[in-house]
């Protein structure tokens, strides 16, 4: 059996990567190979000293290689976003390959394009030559791929969509005349936080915004808390902290809208999340998210930064109980169809197959053919 050596941010770290990585682990690829899960997660104190910090990565480069053993039958499936993570990251590819390992090497993030861009001529070009030593770069979408091909060239580019899982059932309390518009996501100015709180002092009443995430920005939580008591709004915005696991669900099971105005995206799992319990979405049609949904359809697309469209579209839906059930119910049907977590795994063990043929028997290959056709 082929052994996949998958490396990332594990939970109980908050963030796509982490809810993408622990879904898998659960899906019907951990029957298929023998998934073994490495934690790259951050294991250091804040304001730990430079020797702290190196000692940590030497001891987690000495583990990345014995997981790496039985080469033969191994591929690493590294997932990795922009900053010093990706260079980070690349260290684990490059001892893959000297290791005779196959890599996937799995881009996420919502400003991979903006990070390559601002790189200086050199680290562009120990960047793409990370990029280079992958057997497969994968991304999530089809204009994400479009917008990589051209930073990374030689680079062997894949698409393969998140996927997210079937929500668990969840009791959560509503409260009668009240709509709650629900923002799932780090708090920051790259997810529009501050348009969403600057409109809520136009949404009418009975309508409240709730802010479930942790700070991506520094600071940004007590600087929204400033600025809504001098706006007298705390009664009308709630910042929550971040949630994982029942307490996330909780929350999306107990809004009526999700929003989303990002300026900038990859193919955000809360979106997804919130589609599959049947939540009306509005969103920004920035990265891979048209690739996802479609406006009027499945969703209300506003363009990011548009504060009045933005307002509109809350008070529209928030008036229009059938509107907001019709594309919640469209939206749910779309994304487990489509987007759900088994088809990521197929999609997965499919590039598995081509990366490792002769680890599968015949009859494996022949029944994966079946199926593709």
């Amino acid at each position: 059996m082929m052994r996949v050596v998958m490396a990332g941010p594990m939970p109980p770290m908050i963030g796509g990567m982490s809810t993408v990585i622990d879904d898998i682990a659960r899906s019907s690829l951990a029957r298929e190979v023998e998934l073994e899960l490495f934690d790259t997660g951050k294991r250091t104190p804040e304001g730990r000293s430079l020797m702290q910090a190196v000692g940590a990565r030497f001891v987690l480069w000495r583990a990345w290689w014995q997981a790496l053993n039985s080469a033969h039958h191994t591929l690493a499936h590294i997932h990795t976003c922009s900053g010093l993570t990706y260079f980070l990251d690349g260290s684990y590819v490059l001892l893959a390959r000297l290791r005779g390992v196959p890599v996937v090497l799995h881009v996420h993030g919502a400003r991979f394009d903006a990070f390559l861009d601002g790189l200086s001529p050199l680290a562009l070009g120990i960047a793409r030559f990370i990029a280079r030593r992958a057997a497969r770069v994968v991304v999530l979408s089809g204009e994400w791929e479009q917008k990589l091909e051209v930073r990374l060239p030689g680079a062997h580019l894949a698409v393969i969509e998140n996927g997210v899982t079937e929500p668990p059932l969840i009791e959560a309390s509503k409260i009668t005349g009240e709509i709650i518009v629900l923002f799932l996501g780090n708090l920051c100015q790259r997810k529009g936080v501050w348009d969403l709180v600057t409109c809520s002092k136009t949404l009418p009443p009975g309508v409240r915004l709730v802010l479930v995430g942790g700070e991506e920005d520094p600071g940004i939580a007590g600087a929204l808390r400033k600025h809504l008591a001098h706006e007298g709004l705390e009664n009308r915005v709630e910042l929550v902290g971040p949630a994982v696991g029942e307490a996330k669900f909780r929350w999306l099971r107990s809004a009526d809208i999700f929003v989303l105005p990002s300026y900038a995206e990859g193919v955000p799992i809360s979106m997804l999340e919130a589609a599959t319990v049947g939540l009306p979405l509005i969103v920004t049609p920035v990265g891979g998210i048209p690739s996802v949904l479609s406006d009027g359809e499945h969703a209300i697309f506003v363009q990011p930064g548009d504060r009045d469209a933005l307002a509109n579209a809350i008070n529209r839906l928030a008036e229009a109980p059938a509107l907001r059930a019709k594309l919640g119910s469209a939206a749910r049907k779309h994304v487990l169809e489509r987007y759900g977590i088994e088809r990521t795994a197929r999609k997965y063990l499919d590039l598995y197959r081509e990366l490792r043929p002769a680890l599968f028997s015949s009859q494996e290959r022949t029944d994966s053919a079946e199926v593709r056709g």
